[in-house]
Parts: structure tokens; C-alpha cells; sequence
């Protein structure tokens, strides 16, 4: 068999022909990759952008709310610093109202002193008119025998004044206005102070004045007072004397921002403080009753919707408040004060906890109705409670103190 044999030329040609195709095949897979990675790399930027706005959206909106956060924190500050202002000057007010009381009482002391002065002279000319219109009358029965008698004068016994006795009521009421001023020294209001400290509950003034002055007159006790009342009848007017008795048995439980309990306790005996919770739920409808003014003045949407936020806000806190005072009734063991119990009991804190879970304060049906209720119960209260001595006279027997 013949041999072929192989031609140089021929075998170059294939070679380089290979070569190409191999490099044509790498460009091609080359261009293929690099397509391949501009494309993810498009639609990894295209999702990054989109993470991007996402982020900056959600960044927006946190500014907004810092904004929000800004504008409430500076409305607080503003209003704190208004009502600390307002209160500075009605307590300052207070303070001036009492010095001139405290002033009008001594100036009606000296007046009544005078008084009393010329009651003096009025007796000694009445003794004079009266030794001469003797020396006339003996002369009259004597030389014409006529008995001549001058008639009362009922002026004069209309400016006859127990002058003792007004005396020791203004005395009484110096002493009472003294108190006050001990009191309210203590507060130490001073010019540009940021804060108002607390003051102790103090009777009001007036309040205080009018019992004393009915204990000055030995005014009796009201006809309706219970029988049961009679053997503390000692101590009425006292008022200040039973409340510090009952207030060192008064204990309070903090709620975690939805209010406090307070009640009365002595050994295993637990007497819920009715006063404090009719004043709690009064004090969450007026801070609703504030926030609807602001509503009413408010026309930004999103403000509307904060205001209506918190005012349902103040409804769930006294829902809470209730549901506790009630639990602590039902599986505890405490109980609604005797004296009041036909007015506020376990089962009208029912109804009013039914009302505050079903009912809805951002509407004003709801919220008037519910109002409109309270101010009933209210109102009742306060007269059933009024003079307190009966009231505190009760606790204080109810525990057994």
C-alpha cells in the first residue's frame, strides 16, 4: 500500500483555521458573559434603587414623626409653662385676697371696740337721763301724786350687740387666716420659678370660716343625720381632727400609668376610697373635655387624628382604673363606702365599665352620654357626702378605727 504523505502547507492552514474558530468561540463566550453580567448588574441597580426609595420613603416618614414628636413636645412646654403662669398668679392673688381679709378682720375688730366703747358712754348717759328722769318723777309722785313711767326704746335695744361674742368669732377667724398664711408660706413661689411645689389639701378658707363661726353659734346638727352618727355628735365640725384619723389608714396603689387605687385599710378590712374615684373619673373627662377644644381648633387631619388617639387614650386608662377597683371588690374582698353605697356601689361601677368598653369617646354621642351620667352620679354624691363629718364618722366606724 502506497504511503500518503503529508503536506506541510496543508497542515498550517488547518491549524490556523482551528486557531480562529477557537478564538472567534471565546470572543463570542466572552461577549455572551459580559452581556450576561450588564444585565444583572442593571437589574441589581434598578433593586437597589428601589431599596434606596424604599429607604428614603421610610426615612420621610420619620421625619415627619420626629417633626410630630417636635411640635407636641413644644405645645406641652408651651401649655406647661402657661398653666405654671396662671397658677402663679391665682395663688398670688390668693395670698393678696387673704391679707386684706386678714386686714378687714382686724379693722373690724377695732370697729367693734369702738363700738363697744360707745356702748359704754351710752350706758352712762342712759344712767344719767335715768338718775334725773328719777329725781323728775319722785317730784311729779311727790307734789302731785302722778307715777310717770318713760317707755323702752326699742332703738336702743336693736344697737345692743353681744360684742363678746363677735369678738371671739373674729378672733376665731384671725387665728383660721393665720393658719393659712403659715400654710401658704410654705409653698415658696418665687419670681421666674419654673415649678409650683405641692401644697397639703387645706380646706378652703370660707369653708373653714362658715363651720367655725357655726360652731361659735352652737348651730345643731342637721335633722337628717343618721342615727347611728349620734355618738361621734362630740366631734362634729371637727373636721380636719377626723380626716387625719382616716388618712392614717388611706393607702395608695400606683397602676403603671393608669391611675391610682386609693382605699382605707385596717387589719383584713379594705374600704375603697368612693371620693377619690368619683374625682379620678371626673378628672379623665375633663382632660377629654380639654382635648375636644383642641379638636374644635385643630384643621390639619393628621393633628385631628392624634387628638382623637389620645382622647381614647384617657378612656382606656379609666377603663383600666375601674376594672381594678372592681377586681379588687370581686376577688379581693374590698368593699364601696356603707354611707354611700346607694349612690355608688359594685354594680354602678359595672355599668360604667361597660359603657367605657363598648362605647367610643372619639365620638361625641358616646362621649356626652357618658358625661351626662357621671355628672347625675356626681352631683349626687357630693350632696350625699355633704357636711363630710357624717361621711368620715362612718369610715372611720365601718373599719373599726
Amino acid at each position: 500500500m502506497a504511503e500518503k504523505h503529508v503536506h506541510l502547507k496543508d497542515s498550517i492552514g488547518a491549524i490556523e483555521e482551528i486557531e480562529s474558530k477557537i478564538e472567534n468561540l471565546w470572543l463570542k463566550r466572552k461577549e455572551e458573559i459580559e452581556k450576561d453580567l450588564e444585565a444583572r448588574i442593571r437589574v441589581e441597580k434598578e433593586e437597589a434603587g428601589k431599596k434606596i426609595e424604599a429607604i428614603e420613603r421610610e426615612l420621610e416618614k420619620g421625619r415627619a414623626v420626629l417633626q410630630d414628636y417636635r411640635t407636641v413636645v413644644s405645645e406641652f412646654e408651651n401649655e406647661r409653662a402657661t398653666l405654671q403662669r396662671e397658677i402663679k398668679e391665682h395663688f398670688e392673688r390668693a395670698v393678696g385676697y387673704q391679707t386684706e381679709i386678714e386686714k378687714m378682720a382686724g379693722l373690724t375688730m377695732e370697729e367693734l371696740r369702738l363700738v363697744n366703747d360707745l356702748n359704754k358712754r351710752l350706758e352712762t348717759l342712759h344712767q344719767s337721763a335715768e338718775e334725773k328722769v328719777n329725781g323728775f318723777r319722785k317730784d311729779l309722785e311727790e307734789k302731785f301724786g302722778i307715777v310717770a313711767q318713760l317707755p323702752p326704746s326699742k332703738e336702743e335695744e336693736a344697737l345692743k350687740i353681744d360684742l363678746e361674742h363677735e369678738l371671739r368669732k373674729l378672733r376665731k377667724i384671725k387665728e383660721l387666716l393665720q393658719g393659712g398664711s403659715a400654710v401658704a408660706g410654705g409653698i415658696g413661689i418665687e419670681a421666674g420659678e419654673p415649678e409650683v411645689a405641692e401644697v397639703p389639701p387645706v380646706p378652703p378658707v370660707a369653708e373653714v370660716v362658715e363651720k367655725s363661726l357655726a360652731e361659735e353659734a352652737g348651730e345643731k346638727a342637721p335633722e337628717e343625720a343618721p342615727a347611728e352618727e349620734k355618738p361621734f355628735e362630740e366631734e362634729k365640725g371637727n373636721f380636719q381632727s377626723l380626716f387625719e384619723v382616716l388618712e392614717g389608714y388611706r393607702k395608695i396603689e400606683a397602676r403603671n400609668g393608669n391611675g391610682e387605687i386609693s382605699f382605707f385599710q385596717k387589719d383584713d378590712k379594705t374600704i375603697l376610697d368612693g371620693e377619690y374615684m368619683v374625682a379620678s373619673i371626673d378628672e379623665s373627662l375633663e382632660e377629654a373635655k380639654r382635648l375636644y377644644l383642641k379638636l374644635a381648633q385643630t384643621e390639619s387631619p393628621k393633628e385631628q387624628f392624634f387628638i382623637k388617639q389620645e382622647i381614647i387614650n384617657h378612656q382606656e386608662i379609666l377603663r383600666k382604673y375601674i376594672l381594678r377597683n372592681l377586681k379588687m371588690c370581686e376577688r379581693e374582698g374590698a368593699v364601696m363606702p356603707q354611707f354611700t353605697e346607694e349612690i355608688l356601689n359594685q354594680e354602678i361601677l359595672r355599668e360604667i365599665l361597660e359603657k367605657l368598653s363598648m362605647e367610643n369617646w372619639s365620638n361625641p354621642g358616646d362621649f356626652n352620654s357618658f358625661r351626662s351620667q357621671i355628672e347625675v352620679l356626681k352631683d349626687a354624691y357630693y350632696a350625699k357626702i355633704t357636711p363630710p363629718v357624717y361621711y368620715l364618722q362612718s369610715l372611720i366606724r365601718e373599719l373599726g378605727a
